[in-house]
């Protein structure tokens, strides 16, 4: 299983996932792998995040890269046509014999900036979410918010501590918060956890890992200071 996390703030987005997988009943205990890739730069303002089969969402998106370049296509709009037509034919193909609700599971957040036209001033920020048992039918997040995969933690210390006036420093730090509050709470969601962020003037840029300890770090530090706070200290 996995946890995606996109967020939106006053500056650009945030994209964030762990890196477990994991084999078997999700019911029951289950093999772990914490070597899993999920989130790919798909250009220098766009990225995506994927839940699921990782393994058959790398292929596709191997071949997306290289459909994308060949097009030049660097902003949201456009690229979310290519990944949506691109993975509903490979899903036809490889999967024709099996109903929709059938096929592998897999879903997708791609995050990115979305080119103005001439008449619009302001370059605005895209989250789409892409889930197989919809037929990857585009669902756009206005408030630039998604979660994918075990969200159901997440989902309420998101809505208590986030703010749309944050910055992407204080957001790669409150999803770093939401993934790793979940891997103390489900064994589903786990390993080293990437951030990708997505700012205007700089495009898509990851964070090193020896800044994702960092924020861990200071995360955990907060943690024991709120810890403290209820025992009156």
């Amino acid at each position: 299983m996995t946890l995606i996390v996109a967020l939106q703030g006053k500056d650009g987005l945030v994209l964030a996932g762990d890196s477990r997988g994991t084999i078997g009943d999700p019911r029951g205990l289950t093999a772990i792998n914490d070597n899993q890739t999920k989130l790919f730069k798909l250009s220098s303002y766009c990225g995506i995040g994927v839940s699921g089969s990782s393994e058959l969402a790398a292929k596709i998106i191997d071949e997306l890269k290289v459909q994308l370049t060949k097009k030049n296509a660097e902003y949201a709009d456009d690229i979310l046509n290519s990944t949506r037509n691109l993975i509903r034919t490979r899903y036809d193909d490889w999967f024709s014999k099996f109903e929709v609700d059938k096929r592998p599971g897999l879903g997708l957040i791609l995050v990115g900036l979305h080119k103005p036209k001439p008449v619009e001033r302001l370059v605005k920020m895209r989250t789409f979410l892409l889930t197989g048992n919809e037929d990857f039918a585009p669902r756009l997040f206005p408030d630039g918010n998604c979660l994918l995969g075990v969200p159901q933690y997440a989902t309420y210390l998101m809505h208590r501590f986030y703010d749309p006036g944050m910055t992407v420093e204080n957001l790669s730090r409150l999803a770093v918060y939401l993934i790793a509050e979940t891997a103390t709470q489900d064994p589903k969601v786990g390993g080293p956890i990437r951030v990708a962020t997505i700012i205007l003037d700089k495009g898509y840029q990851e964070l090193d890992e020896s800044r994702v300890d960092e924020i861990i770090n200071l995360n955990n530090e907060q943690n024991e200071k709120l810890k403290q706070f209820f025992f009156g200290g």
